[in-house]
């Protein structure tokens, strides 16, 4: 995975909403899933995006909901590293 996320995603799966689904499995290791948070999520054809982490299912899949703009307009919602 690379550097510049958090939880790799598909923007091609994401609704109008600005809501997709990722699965835990593809978090960085050792990265805590929570509802509320704020994660950078992306793919290697898109640049990286803020998304605020809705629900988490008791299969593991995780519901995003994907901020407009950058993640440099968002960096205040981000967790410290």
């Amino acid at each position: 995975m690379p550097d510049d996320y958090e939880i790799a995603v598909d923007f091609m799966d994401m609704t109008n909403d600005r809501h997709l689904w990722a699965r835990a499995a593809d978090a960085r290791p050792g990265l805590e899933l929570s509802i509320g948070r704020h994660v950078v999520v992306g793919d290697e054809d898109a640049d990286p995006k803020v998304a605020r982490i809705v629900a988490i299912d008791a299969d593991g899949n995780v519901e995003l909901e994907v901020l407009p703009g950058s993640v440099e307009s968002h960096s205040d919602l981000l967790a410290p590293a």
